[in-house]
């Protein structure tokens, strides 16, 4: 019988590690907890495994993690059987937490707690001699203000303006390219953040090119056209969406998606507060600044020690009138008018009792200033040497961090219990686990094994470290043979981790996708490609308009071929083509297997 195409046999098997997923997941997950049966806190899971008792099964799990454990390798199995239970994404026939519901809950809860700060803070601002902690408050403003500065620089604000890649009211779906949302039937925008909005597509003379008057190859520089067709161009709302990605099977994580014009200069004041946070050492495009005073903590528990401090919904806690207490006036003034005022759930407007909740562009900044502050106030010091924030993950030494959760809790944010390390061994920052120096991070399984790209990734992931990989290689050899024998896709060198498997020694040898090719003492194997789709729509609407090579400056490629040669590609999110490609690397290595 003649085979089927390629493509096809890769379709089927797809379908059939679909419908098996679960049922190897859970297979997996028993063998797993065999292997490692000699620890007797895991007992009860293997308890409810078998008998398929899912909800109790997620509940030891949750409780293992909030466990402190004597040593590393205990620590470790703990939190890693956790992590492949608690955020594994059950089908609901076996388990339905209704993480939606519980996510809804926690939102208007941290709603009604941001209501009663905005009361105690609208007292305070009256009469500030009322505030127990108006020392630390005046010294937290000061810092602010010498970060940031009284007055923030608009220019800057609206050259650094930008459209992110994520939707945004109006522009959703797979379609939410910086094409698309130029191209959008009508930009959304806030009555707050109407000027502003227009200022900064007055600063991107690409975008401003899109609202002048053309005559030919011609522009005017009509202002007044210009800004006539922005109004004719957008839309006024008066609120952003509220909406909800998976977290773990208890609940869901909360997510604002902001008008679009909103997130544009979000963008902008996002760049300009990131830019004076380094200034003074909070560096937030590195994460591992924070890691690494992480591991110094795990290994001095003295007062002078680091110690890790974790918030609660940090973000959806942050009010409004906080906010206004600790910044200076033109600073609040143009947060104020570019935050949403209104948020949308479930059919229903409502006014916001928060400041901003993630998803609005400039969250992330300003909750870290309000963190570094408070640390600051509370006499920690400077950073990056005695404090570092970076969002809601606060390093401070161990005799100042009584302090600061005090006053962190008297600004209305509540400390996670669970995820806070004030004593021990154990320090935990920014995705790293740290015990007595030791890394202890256990790999996450938030997806189905249910395809190719889901099972290389776990093989890969799962060798992320020494004491991760240990924990899982007597099943490495049970999950390769899940795969069909034609995809087992072996490679000697790392790539990208969903693509293929990283050889575990010399596994490549033996595998019929990798060979040597001896004349050009080369490499070559067989791995996944996923290329994105072009946005066909997007491409034809676009192909003639000026305002390409915005898009191409911003590191859009070039296509080949085709209809839309030469233009940059446009492309759709979440939406790729899976294809079997075959690739080469010239090895400088000494060793090479012998010849043939």
């Amino acid at each position: 019988m003649k085979k089927p195409p390629r493509q096809t046999r890769l379709k089927l098997l797809q379908a059939r590690l679909k419908e098996s997923g679960t049922k190897f997941y859970l297979s997996l997950l028993a063998r797993l907890l065999s292997d490692h049966s000699s620890h007797g806190f895991l007992k009860p899971l293997s308890s409810a495994l078998r008998s398929r008792d899912f909800l109790r099964l997620y509940e030891e799990a949750d409780s293992l993690s909030s466990q402190k454990y004597d040593d590393a390798t205990q620590h470790f199995v703990a939190n890693q059987f956790a992590l492949l239970i608690k955020k594994y994404p059950w089908p609901k026939d076996l388990l339905d937490l209704k993480p939606r519901e519980r996510a809804i809950q926690t939102f208007h809860a941290s709603e009604r707690r941001c209501g009663l700060i905005n009361r105690k803070f609208s007292i305070l601002s009256g009469d500030r001699s009322r505030d127990r902690f108006a020392k630390q408050a005046g010294s937290a403003k000061w810092w602010i203000r010498t970060v940031i500065g009284s007055r923030p620089n608009y220019r800057s604000v609206f050259q650094k303006a930008d459209f992110g890649p994520g939707a945004s009211v109006g522009v959703h779906g797979d379609a939410t390219s910086y094409s698309a949302k130029i191209l959008a039937e009508s930009w959304t925008v806030t009555p707050g953040a109407l000027h502003h909005g227009y200022a900064a597509i007055r600063q991107n003379y690409h975008l401003w090119e899109l609202l002048l008057p053309r005559r030919g190859d011609f522009v005017s520089y009509d202002e007044e056209a210009a800004f006539a067709a922005y109004l004719s161009r957008i839309r006024v709302v008066g609120e952003n969406n509220i909406s909800f990605v998976p977290k773990t099977a208890k609940t869901d994580r909360t997510i604002a998606v902001e008008p679009l014009l909103n997130g544009l200069v979000q963008k902008g004041i996002d760049s300009v507060l990131r830019k004076k946070l380094l200034q003074v050492g909070i560096d937030l495009s590195d994460q591992g600044l924070n890691q690494d005073m992480a591991r110094l903590g795990s290994l001095n528990d003295s007062e002078d020690g680091y110690v890790t401090i974790d918030l609660k919904s940090a973000s959806d806690s942050i009010s409004i009138e906080l906010v206004r207490y600790l910044f200076p006036e033109d600073w609040f003034r143009l947060l104020a008018r570019t935050r949403s005022r209104y948020y949308k759930l479930e059919g229903s407007v409502t006014e916001f009792k928060k400041f901003c909740s993630m998803g609005n562009g400039f969250c992330f900044p300003v909750e870290t200033l309000i963190f570094a502050a408070a640390c600051f106030a509370s006499g920690c010091g400077s950073a990056p040497v005695d404090f570092r924030v970076y969002g809601d993950d606060l390093i401070v030494r161990k005799k100042h961090a009584t302090s600061v959760i005090e006053l962190l809790r008297h600004w209305g944010f509540k400390v996670n219990s669970d995820k806070t390390f004030l004593e021990g061994p154990f320090r935990e920052s920014c995705g790293a686990d740290w015990f007595g120096g030791k890394d202890v991070r256990p790999y996450t399984l938030d997806y189905a094994l249910d395809s190719f790209q889901n099972i290389f990734k776990y093989l890969n992931l799962t060798r992320r470290s020494g004491i991760c990989e240990d924990f899982f290689s007597r099943q490495r050899s049970i999950v390769v043979r899940h795969l069909d024998a034609e995809y087992r896709f072996f490679r000697p060198f790392t790539g990208q981790e969903d693509t293929g498997i990283d050889s575990c020694g010399d596994e490549h040898l033996t595998s019929s996708s990798c060979v040597f090719d001896h004349k050009n003492a080369r490499w070559n194997w067989k791995e996944l490609s996923f290329d994105p789709l072009i946005d066909k729509q997007s491409m034809e609407r676009s192909k003639d308009q000026h305002w390409l090579i915005s898009v191409a400056l911003r590191g859009a490629v070039s296509i080949g071929f085709g209809r839309y040669k030469g233009l940059p590609e446009v492309v759709l999110r979440n939406r790729t083509q899976t294809k079997v490609v075959r690739k080469g690397y010239v090895s400088t290595s000494n060793w090479l297997p012998p010849p043939r």
